[in-house]
């Protein structure tokens, strides 16, 4: 599968303070979905922790 390649033209009336701007608020954008993203995963590394510390979990491998 091949990815379509990204592309940047900057505006002819763009100003360097504007460019930066915007870079910023599609890097928030990403970050923003992917912290969605993970908030809706079921399962999550923190899911792990609060079930190795459940006392109703048998399954904790003991150690020798």
């Amino acid at each position: 599968m091949s990815n379509p390649p990204i592309v940047y033209a900057p505006r002819p009336d763009a100003t360097p303070e504007g460019e930066l701007n915007a870079l910023a608020n599609v890097y928030r954008f990403i970050l923003e979905c992917h912290a969605k993203k993970e908030a809706t995963c079921p399962g999550g590394p923190d899911d792990r922790k609060e079930n190795l510390h459940d006392s109703g979990n048998t399954n904790i491998p003991r150690a020798s």
